[in-house]
């Protein structure tokens, strides 16, 4: 198995193509062959046993009466059976009293010593015997020997035709094989010969051919593509040794010049020192360098400025000073401030803080000044230094101050607007009630005008001029004689109208009323306060819509309304009417563009989850559908003459109430669906 690891692939290929073909035709021939032996066997067995039974019902009668010559011609009848070796019918004893053999080698046919019914195959013929029986009693038995020549012929050609059939069939076999390996074998051979250029050549732009789409056809993809990396990472890496020649070389001319700039930093040292100290003198910030005692080591220009500018103790802050020491010197007579400090500068030595900042006053008689001192510690060479800074932070002082100023100015216009809008919200529901009140005030005026009052005047100027002889005028004068008529029917046409404004009046004062509680209502919401009262719905929906009820006849407005006994809320009166108000008016608005039908539905339902459901329903102008995510923004309205504060103050109120203000329309000309949700318990009144 071993040695045929090493044969090439096509010889591979056509070996087991060939041994997994003859494997399988083998086994299929020699299925076939036992099969055969084992059906040429049962229908050996089961032709003499039919004979058998022939032969025995024929020689019953002669071993019955013991006629053995009967018997043998009967056995003699075998002959036309060419296969037939012998024949012999035994009695109950095991005696054979007629047999029959033919053409049998010297010495005579091998009868069985003890016949056994049944049939046997024996090495060169087939032994059936079966019982002879007369009126169902066994008398006998019939015993027959035929050779297995047949068998054997068979046998030799099914041998022939099964080894024809093994040769052709090994023959094509190894044909096809021979030309279908090359299938795998050719595009194998192929790659191992890309791979062999590669590796002998060092040539990585070199590719195998591709002939499928199969498995082989993936493996030469991925070798092309795993060249194409190797060619990439060398030309990288051919690139990179470049850049690291040239970086070498690069750093060898470097070293070159480091070592000639050496000689030269030597030489300049002295100089570099004096820009470092000409760098610090040009900071605006008092810098001064300790030791780990307190001992100023090096001050910058503005420190020594700001020192010489300053009264004693703080004058003395120069190089060789104990900074410490001034600090509490300072302390006592000048500023408290200098104590503190003095303790951070000790802290920061100690270890115990790592920097140290404190922001302090410092007073002159022509200004107010501010400084930030911060103490931060480095180590220095053999003790560890602290650095001391001072810096004015003035500037920043005024400028936080100035924002100080801004932000209470703009805390004082936040308020101003917040005002502005309450007073924006109120007009504007005070507005909408102002109208109905404005069309109840024409209906008053325009029945008092009709009004026959005036005939009052006349009729007293009348009696008047005859108040000194009135009886003679009411009983002989034509006019006198009228005159109480004429009082009866003005008494009755006076009377006729007062119903009606004294409804006027009422709906006057409700709606005076809902104003003055408007005015209330946003007083007490500045004091996070209102008033919860159990009302009916019917009743704040008749109300609403009474308030309006003037325009619907003179827009020519069909009122439908849908209210069911649904149970009382308990909520704010005032602000569920300026909501449902506000509601009707707009329908009122929308549905006055409309030439045709105008219809307005006023729908109350119950919602066990979500309490009632107030909807006002249109066939108004509808709204556009952009405009439906901002209707309920403030500002925003689609009026000419609208402001945008009734929807937004209605959703506000409606959020407050506990419920929520919705809004539906299928587009323009279509109407439109405000609907208003309450719970039936506010949850203020639920606290």
């Amino acid at each position: 198995m071993r040695s045929f690891r090493d044969f090439p692939i096509k010889h591979k290929l056509v070996g087991i193509i060939m041994l997994t073909s003859l494997a399988a035709l083998v086994l299929a021939c020699v299925s076939f062959i036992a099969y055969e032996q084992l059906t040429f066997r049962r229908t050996m067995v089961r032709d003499f046993s039919m004979l058998a039974e022939v032969i025995r019902d024929n020689v019953a009668s002669g071993l019955a009466f013991n006629d053995a010559a009967a018997m043998e011609k009967t056995l003699r009848s075998m002959q036309a059976q060419p296969h037939i070796l012998a024949g012999a019918v035994y009695d109950t004893a095991g005696r054979r009293v007629a047999s029959y053999e033919r053409n049998w080698q010297p010495g005579g046919f091998p009868w069985p010593a003890q016949p056994e019914t049944g049939s046997h195959f024996l090495a060169d013929r087939l032994d059936t015997l079966r019982p002879i029986q007369l009126v169902g009693e066994e008398i006998g038995t019939l015993y027959i020997a035929a050779d297995l020549a047949e068998r054997n012929a068979r046998d030799a050609r099914y041998a022939f035709i099964g080894g024809l059939v093994l040769l052709l069939s090994g023959l094509a076999a190894y044909l096809l094989a021979t030309r279908l390996q090359r299938v795998i074998s050719t595009p194998i051979f192929e790659l191992s010969q890309t791979a062999s250029r590669v590796a002998t050549e060092k040539n990585y732009a070199l590719r195998a051919v591709k002939h499928g789409q199969d498995e082989l056809g993936t493996l030469i993809d991925r070798f092309n593509e795993m060249l194409a990396q190797i060619e990439r990472q060398e030309l990288s890496l051919r690139e990179a040794n470049e850049r690291l020649e040239q970086r070498v070389e690069a750093r060898t001319r470097e070293l070159r010049q480091e070592v000639a700039e050496h000689q030269r930093a030597k030489e300049s040292l002295s100089q570099a020192e004096r820009f470092a100290q000409s760098t610090i003198n040009a900071l605006s910030a008092h810098l001064c360098v300790l030791d780990d005692t307190g001992i100023i080591l090096a001050t910058n220009l503005a420190w020594q400025q700001f020192a010489e500018a300053n009264p004693p103790p703080a004058r003395s802050a120069q190089v060789g000073a104990n900074y410490l020491a001034v600090c509490d010197a300072v302390a006592r007579p000048v500023a408290a401030d200098a104590a503190p400090f003095g303790a951070g500068i000790r802290a920061v030595m100690s270890g115990e803080r790592e920097i140290f900042e404190l922001e302090y006053p410092c007073h002159s008689p022509t200004e107010q000044r501010w400084f930030v001192g911060r103490v931060t510690r480095f180590p220095g060479v053999g003790s560890v230094r602290v650095v001391v800074a001072h810096e004015n932070i003035t500037g920043r002082k005024l400028a936080e101050t100035k924002l100080k100023e801004a932000q209470q100015s703009l805390i004082q216009t936040s308020r101003q607007a917040g005002m502005a809008e309450v007073a924006t919200s109120v007009l504007h529901n005070v507005g909408n009630v102002l109208n109905s009140v404005s069309v109840s005030a024409e209906v008053v005026a325009g029945k008092l005008r009709q009004s026959k009052a005036g005939g009052l005047k006349a009729v007293a100027a009348l009696l008047r001029e005859h108040a000194h002889d009135l009886p003679a005028f009411l009983a002989h004068d034509p006019r006198g004689k009228a005159l109480p008529d004429y009082l009866l029917k003005l008494i009755e046409h006076l009377a006729e109208p007062q119903p009606g404004i004294l409804q006027e009046l009422e709906m006057l004062r409700k709606n005076i009323e809902h104003i003055k509680e408007i005015v209330a209502t946003q007083q007490r919401h500045a004091r996070g306060s209102g008033v919860l009262e159990t009302l009916s719905v019917t009743t704040l929906v008749e109300e609403s819509l009474s308030i309006n009820a003037a325009g619907f006849g003179r827009h020519g407005v069909e009122l439908i309304k849908d209210l069911p006994p649904l149970p009382p809320l308990v909520t704010d009166r005032h602000k569920v009417l300026q909501i449902l108000v506000n509601l009707v008016n707009n329908a009122k608005h929308a549905l006055g563009k409309v030439a045709g039908e105008k219809r307005l539905i006023v729908r109350a339902t119950l919602h066990e989850t979500e309490g009632v459901r107030i909807a006002v329903i249109d066939n108004g102008v509808g709204i556009a559908p952009e405009n439906l995510g901002r209707i309920f923004q403030h500002g925003f309205t689609t009026k000419k003459d609208g402001h945008g504060f009734g929807l937004h103050s209605g959703a506000l109120a409606a959020k407050e109430l506990g419920g929520r203000l919705t809004v539906h329309s299928d587009g323009l000309g279509h109407g439109a669906v405000f609907t208003l949700e309450l719970p039936l318990q506010n949850k203020k009144e639920l606290r």
